[in-house]
This record gives C-alpha cells, structure tokens and sequence, in this order.
C-alpha cells in the first residue's frame, strides 16, 4: 500500500520546475501584438522573471533536501463537528448576504444563461469584511478533507451537507459574479488535502495516480469551456471557428498577458521600489484599525498600477503576474530573497504534510494553490487570504485542544473509539 501523499508530483519543487517554469518560458512564443497594445515580451526583464522562479525552487530544494523518501505520519489530528459547523455557518451567513438578492430574482441567472448579459456584479454588492467570509469555505473544505481522510472521527450528516453546499455555492459564485478562481481554490485544496491520508493499494492504481499530472490540463481545459460558454462565448462566437478553439487561446492570454503586464508595469513605472507592501500585503493595508497603522507608517499604497492596466491592459486580461508585484515594492535583491524565503516556507509546509503535522496539512493546500496561480496572480497579498488565514489558525487551534483531549481521554479520544 502507498501513501497519495508521497506521489512525486505533489513536491513543490517538482511544481516549480517541470510546470511553473516550462509554462513561463514558453510564454515568450505567444502571439502578444494581437491582444495588447505594447508588448514587453520577451526583454530583459523577462528573463529576471525565470531567475524569480527559480529561486523559489531554490528555497524548496534547500527546505527539503532532507526530507525522508517515505514518511511514516504521526496519529491524524482530529477536528471537532462544534468548529466545523461554526466556519460552516459563517461561510453561509456571508453567503446569504452577497448572492441573496438572486434568490428574490431568479431571472437574472436566467439572463445569464441565455447570454444576454456576462455577469451580476452591477446587480450585487460586496460588503467588505463580511462577504469576504465566504472564504472561511476554502478553510472548511480543507478540514473536512482531513477529517474525511483520517477517518478516526465520525463525520456528521451536517458537515457531509455543509460540504456540498459550499462547494455549490461557489459555482453560483463563479457563474453569476464570474469569479472561476472561488471554484479552483476549493477544488485544489479539497483535493491535495484529501491526498493526505489516501490509501492506494495496487501498483496499477499507483500508476495511474503518478500520471494524473497528464490529464490535469484536460481538465482544467474543459472545465475552463464550461464556464466560458456562459461567460464570454455570446460576444466571440463570429470571431472563431468554434468554441474550442476560442477557449485554448484565451485560457492561455489570460497567463501571457499577465507576464506582459507584470514586466510593462516594471518597464513603464518610476520610482520603485516603493517599500510600502502594497503588493505583497495589499491585504494589511485593507485590514481595520491595523491597515490604518501600516498604512500610516509605510504610506499610501500606489494606485498607478491600476492606472497602468486601465491605459495599456485589456479589462478582461488585467492581472499583473505575482513575480513583478514582489520587485515593485522590495526590488531585484528583495525580491530574489522574498521567493527564496517563500520556497523555504513551501518546502517545510511539504513535509510537514507527509509526517500528518497540523501545520503542513492546514496549509500546504494553500501553498499549492499559490504556486499554480503564481504566473498570473498573487494569492497571498489579496483580501480574500486574510479570512482563510483565520480559518485555518481556528482549525490548528481547535486541532490542538482535540490532541490534548485525545491524551487525557476526553471527549475527543470517546469519539475516536466511536468510530
């Protein structure tokens, strides 16, 4: 029998290396004079790009160098159902209050459908700090994915219910706010989270799970169809052949444009590096009471970015890349050490993930989910990171008290005995 979690390609070096880095090199070949206005790829610049990357493998290489091939994992922790159905409900309650008003105008999803109009975001309004707590779901997916895994705990009827309500909501998201990525962030860490304790016990069933990196792009291509079909095909269907066409070159525009962006901002903006972390954090600056001290301590956060990608980005293509953003606000040397460091980070959440620590299975779903939006995008500075922070510091927390039950025979080792 085998351990998911020792597959070969959930290394993260193996990530950065064989997938990050072939994609971005190969971006230079794209077509970028019949998307964008001023193209910046290849350059100089460019090239700083791969060494950003591999830095990044650099920091995993030196973080799990040591790291043993087979890993026997300590006893799975354990989450309690009360923490559960608290994220659960939290998630629901932002839930309510955002895509509410649909459920008193169904029609608009009907328009939608019918591709008369692309999204709903003129039709719905966020209200910071409380819608974005439906990201306290990507928290419960990973929790429950564990919880699934370990199998040690009975898993209640609510949480299996809570689990797909979720995983729905999303979809909705995606469909009537056009936000495909409230989908991948639970999918990918649903899934790299249920690795973890997944038993594979014939050497045909290895096999085919050592390959399945092959047919992931599949996947997500046809995944990416789906949505564009009710997203944007209505105002492109005269310009292509057919639909599978149009989706292969926009899927990858959406990671092209965004290298040229990342590099245009850096060739076309003065006076950086600004210092102010604004784009790594931009997060904190946002956060009540203590965004205002950042803030006032570092200064403003630079709105010509923005402006930048108003004049010289196309709407639907106007993601800067991560790699960038990190040497506008530290610079080449600060950057290069920020990744390193980031690498080093993402190769203990590794391990730690293999020998069953909290740490590592709380947050290496978020660390792969990082790294595969990195080209295009930066998780970890973005708003919708503080409140699965949270979730996951919640879980670790509880997951303590649960061990410490465990070991004095409380509640938590009743349950264990239950089940």
């Amino acid at each position: 029998m085998h351990r998911a979690a020792h597959l070969w390609w959930l290394h993260p070096g193996r990530m950065v290396m064989l997938g990050l880095m072939p994609l971005y090199l190969a971006i230079a070949s794209f077509d970028f004079a019949r998307v964008v206005k001023n193209v910046y790829v290849p350059s100089a610049m460019y090239l700083f790009g791969v060494v950003l990357i591999a830095a990044m493998g650099l920091g995993i290489a030196a973080a799990t160098v040591h790291a043993p091939p087979r890993a026997v994992p300590r006893d799975p922790p354990m989450v309690s159902t009360g923490t559960m159905l608290m994220l659960l409900a939290l998630t629901m309650m932002a839930y309510v209050v955002w895509l509410g008003p649909v459920a008193m105008r169904p029609s608009l999803l009907v328009e939608i459908w019918r591709g008369q109009r692309a999204e709903l975001r003129d039709d719905l309004s966020t209200s910071p700090g409380l819608t974005t707590l439906t990201q306290l779901g990507v928290a419960y997916v990973i929790a429950y994915a564990i919880k699934c895994g370990a199998g040690i705990q009975r898993v209640s009827m609510a949480e299996r219910v809570g689990f797909w309500l979720v995983m729905l909501l999303a979809v909705l998201r995606a469909f009537a706010w056009a936000e495909r990525l409230a989908v991948l962030e639970l999918l990918v860490c649903w899934v790299v989270a249920r690795l973890a304790y997944l038993p594979i016990h014939s050497a045909s069933g290895w096999r085919m799970a050592s390959v399945a990196p092959a047919f992931a792009p599949v996947a997500v291509y046809l995944a990416f169809t789906a949505s564009e079909y009710f997203r944007s095909w209505e105002y492109y269907v005269d310009q292509y052949d057919s639909i599978w066409g149009f989706t292969l070159d926009r899927l990858l525009t959406y990671y092209a444009t965004a290298v040229n962006n990342g590099v245009g901002l850096l060739a076309d903006l003065t006076g950086w590096p600004f210092f102010e972390g604004g784009y790594l954090f931009k997060w904190l600056h946002r956060t009540p009471v203590l965004g205002d001290l950042f803030t006032a301590s570092l200064g403003n956060t630079r709105p010509i970015d923005n402006d930048w990608l108003a004049r010289f980005a196309r709407p639907e293509f106007n993601s800067p890349s991560a790699y960038f953003r990190f040497v506008l606000d530290v610079g080449f040397l600060g950057s290069v050490l920020f990744v390193l460091l980031l690498g080093w980070l993402i190769g203990r959440a590794w391990i730690g993930f293999r020998l069953g620590y909290r740490s590592g299975l709380l947050t290496y779903p978020m660390w792969v989910l990082f790294l595969l939006e990195s080209i295009r995008y930066n998780y970890l500075a973005e708003s919708r990171f503080v409140p699965l922070a949270l979730g996951l510091v919640i879980l670790a927390l509880d997951m303590r008290r649960q061990d410490a039950l465990r070991q004095m025979g409380g509640p938590a080792s009743a349950a264990v005995g239950a089940r």
